[in-house]
Parts: C-alpha cells; sequence; structure tokens
C-alpha cells in the first residue's frame, strides 16, 4: 500500500497560491508558468487549491461596502477570459470565487472540499491556474476599490493567513 503524501502547512499552501497571484499582478508570465509547474512537481499543488476560497474570502470581506465583493463577482468572468483566455481556468477559478462566498460554518469546509475534488477533474495544472485567476482578480480589485497596492497586499494578506492558518 502506498505512503500517503505528507499533509502541506497552511502557510505553505497560501504562499504556494499567493506568490503565483503576484507574477499575475506583475504581469509575469513567466513567473508564472515557472511557479505553477514548480507546484505541480513540487506536490503542493492540491493543497494551494484548496487554499484558495479562504483566499478569495479574506479579499472579499476587504472589498469597501455596500457592495464591493458583489463588484469583485461580477467582473470576474470578463477580467479572467481577457488575462487567463483558457475557459475552464476561468470556469474553475468562478467556482472557486462561489466557494468563497459561503461563510457558514459548517457549510464552508464542506464547500471547500467538493470545490478541490471538482477543480481537480479539468487536471492538476488547471485547477491550480483557476484557484490562481480567482484570486488573482480578487486581490487586484480589492486593492483598487481601496486605493492600494495589490503586491503589497498580497505579501501582507500571506504573512497573515500563514500566521493564522
Amino acid at each position: 500500500m502506498p505512503t500517503p503524501p505528507e499533509p502541506v502547512p497552511p502557510a505553505v499552501a497560501v504562499g504556494t497560491l499567493l506568490a503565483p497571484v503576484v507574477a499575475c499582478l506583475r504581469g509575469d508570465d513567466e513567473g508564472l508558468g515557472v511557479l505553477v509547474g514548480g507546484a505541480c512537481d513540487d506536490g503542493v499543488a492540491a493543497a494551494a487549491v484548496r487554499a484558495a476560497p479562504a483566499v478569495a474570502r479574506v479579499y472579499l470581506r476587504l472589498a469597501p461596502p455596500p457592495d464591493g465583493a458583489g463588484q469583485i463577482l461580477g467582473g470576474y468572468l470578463d477580467a479572467a477570459r481577457r488575462r487567463f483566455a483558457d475557459p475552464e481556468v476561468v470556469k474553475v477559478g468562478a467556482e472557486c470565487l462561489q466557494v468563497a462566498r459561503v461563510e457558514a460554518a459548517p457549510l464552508a469546509p464542506i464547500a471547500e472540499a467538493v470545490f478541490a475534488d471538482l477543480a481537480f477533474e479539468h487536471g492538476e495544472r488547471c485547477a491550480l491556474e483557476g484557484a490562481i485567476a480567482s484570486c488573482w482578480w480578487c486581490a487586484r480589485r480589492s486593492a483598487e476599490m481601496r486605493g492600494n497596492d495589490p503586491v503589497e497586499e498580497a505579501a501582507a494578506i500571506c504573512r497573515y493567513l500563514a500566521r493564522v492558518a
């Protein structure tokens, strides 16, 4: 019987997700490709995908009232289609955002587990890129709406989530 993989610490999962998000925010497609490939090769992509709804949820909570979160969600599809082009990646990202809207315990962990299972039906790389797409858009729009630098904010959120995860 094969040995199950070692659990990935939450800080590693969040860092694995947010590093490519920062590459997207900077327009660094080469860096994005290297980071995604590395996460898949290192076996941490699944943990990053599972972390994506929680990370997106943080950004949605930071969006300014009265309907900042709604504006983020409403603008995702067009922006993701332009940035990522792959319809499957865009779809996985949209599914991630729908799960990020679920906040009620115990539903959130169940929704996150179902999302991860469904995302991997598209393949590991697509699942990770979709998770990145959703968090990229949330990071970009949430920070813009509040007049913050999205790259600096992504680093701060990564540090915060690593502490509380």
